[in-house]
């Protein structure tokens, strides 16, 4: 699980991200729950950064089952299975308003 609370940059994410799929205690395939529930100024964001931050996951899409982002109902549209997130992303994504939600889709993804 990725936890972002208040504003965060792509470069700080893929610091983060990266550190995670690279450590050898990650298993090779792993469903995501990136937690954005605490990023100030998410609905601000341009599509060119949610983009980027598709892109870190694209780069491990090949170990990726699914990625459920937690956040407010007001920017699901940013990550949808047609939103740049996903296509960058290049795995099945879906926006959830709780973990309970985002951990039951995960489960039926696998």
């Amino acid at each position: 699980m990725l936890t972002v609370d208040g504003d965060y940059t792509a470069n700080e994410l893929r610091r983060i991200g990266f550190g995670a799929f690279e450590a050898e205690t990650t298993p090779k395939r792993v469903a995501v729950l990136f937690d954005l529930s605490g990023a100030a100024g998410l609905a601000s964001k341009s599509m060119a950064d949610v983009a980027a931050t598709g892109a870190i996951f694209g780069a491990y899409r090949d170990r990726l089952i699914g990625i459920a982002i937690v956040a407010a109902p007001t920017v699901f549209n940013l990550f949808d299975d047609k939103s740049v997130f996903a296509g960058e992303a290049g795995v099945r994504v879906h926006a959830c308003a709780s973990h309970a939600q985002a951990r039951a889709w995960l489960l039926k993804t696998r």
